[in-house]
């Protein structure tokens, strides 16, 4: 991607030398609530707003919202704890909340902060695990004993796909998920098709999965092929566009989505474990995260000060990275390179 100036025409020099300096990436430390020991950051959307959770002493945890310019907000809750795992393009924010039953019940927020319950008729317990850009969210509830998997409209209605648990929603309303040891997709209206038995690990905006067989990774494709990844593989993504990224051997690995071929991004230690639709790929390099363009070229991003290792979380369609960062007293924070 670097260009020899001395190659160039003198007109496109001068335009390359009139060009603004590549942005420098600097990692910033998101916080937590008062009075809270660690955070972590779990999604961010393309707005740079990002979702996550701040913890208190023992297991107490509130789910948060860190907006791009007004830094960190409690989420309401219902008295008690909350925990927030995906953000969508307007900022809508799911998870659970902890009942005075002691009971987990799915749950959103609206761009506001405010708290809408979702509700499935018989339930005792739920968690939503995923929004679309539409509003539709999915995740689980266990009725009569047993957990299905579930999608609520816009609005908040519910469908119940089935024996399960919804991890990730399309922007077409399919829903990627798992039962017992398949895993599964479900369209809007409950119509069920088994992917393949394993564990499932990552999926795409076009209901393609990835996860491990046994000691080998695949990928589930939603025309119902499965490509084989090399044994000792774990995929954690992929892209829409032909692209999934993981380890193998723990190496930073990216494969052609279509050939199954693949190649590592770097030395050992290392892992991939996010890719966006213009080919950017996050992971991390030892203790440090990592970014690599298509070309495979690496960048190490800037660590925060004092922090002994760092893991990626998210990426954005933008290019944002997010993640974690562990202190020497045991304490974690999130974080994010902007």
């Amino acid at each position: 991607m670097k260009k020899t100036l001395s190659l160039l025409p003198v007109a496109l020099v001068a335009a390359v030398l009139i060009t603004p300096p590549a942005h420098a990436v600097t990692v910033e430390d998101l916080g937590t609530l008062p009075g809270d020991l660690r955070s972590a950051a779990l999604d961010v959307n393309d707005s740079g707003t990002i979702a996550g959770v701040s913890y208190g002493s023992g297991t107490t945890q509130h789910a948060v919202r860190w907006d791009r310019f007004d830094g960190i907000k409690k989420l309401a809750d219902l008295g008690f704890d909350t925990w927030a795992g995906a953000i969508n393009r307007d900022s809508v924010v799911v998870g659970y909340a902890v009942t005075a039953a002691n009971r987990t019940q799915a749950v959103k927020w609206l761009p506001s902060g405010a708290l809408v319950q979702l509700t499935v008729q018989g339930s005792t317990g739920s968690v939503a695990y995923d929004v679309n850009d539409s509003g539709f969210v999915t995740g689980t509830a266990v009725i009569d004993g047993v957990s299905q998997a579930v999608l609520w409209d816009s609005i908040g209605d519910a469908t119940v796909l089935g024996p399960g648990s919804g991890s990730r929603v399309t922007g077409a309303n399919w829903v990627v998920g798992t039962d017992g040891g398949d895993v599964v997709r479900w369209n809007a209206s409950g119509v069920r098709t088994v992917l393949g038995s394993g564990v499932l690990l990552g999926s795409n905006q076009l209901a393609d999965a990835v996860g491990t067989v046994g000691t080998g990774g695949v990928r589930w494709s939603r025309d119902g092929s499965r490509t084989d990844l090399g044994t000792n593989a774990r995929p954690f993504d992929l892209s829409d566009n032909g692209w999934t990224v993981g380890e193998v051997s723990s190496q930073a690995y990216r494969w052609d989505s279509f050939s199954g071929t693949g190649a590592p991004l770097a030395p050992a230690p290392s892992s991939a474990a996010e890719v966006n639709n213009s080919g950017v790929v996050a992971g991390t390099v030892g203790t440090s995260a990592a970014t690599w363009d298509m070309t495979g070229t690496q960048k190490l991003l800037p660590a925060l000060s004092g922090a002994t290792r760092h893991r990626v979380t998210g990426l954005s369609e933008a290019g944002q990275v997010i993640g974690v960062a562990n202190l020497p007293d045991g304490t974690y924070r999130a974080i994010v390179w902007r």
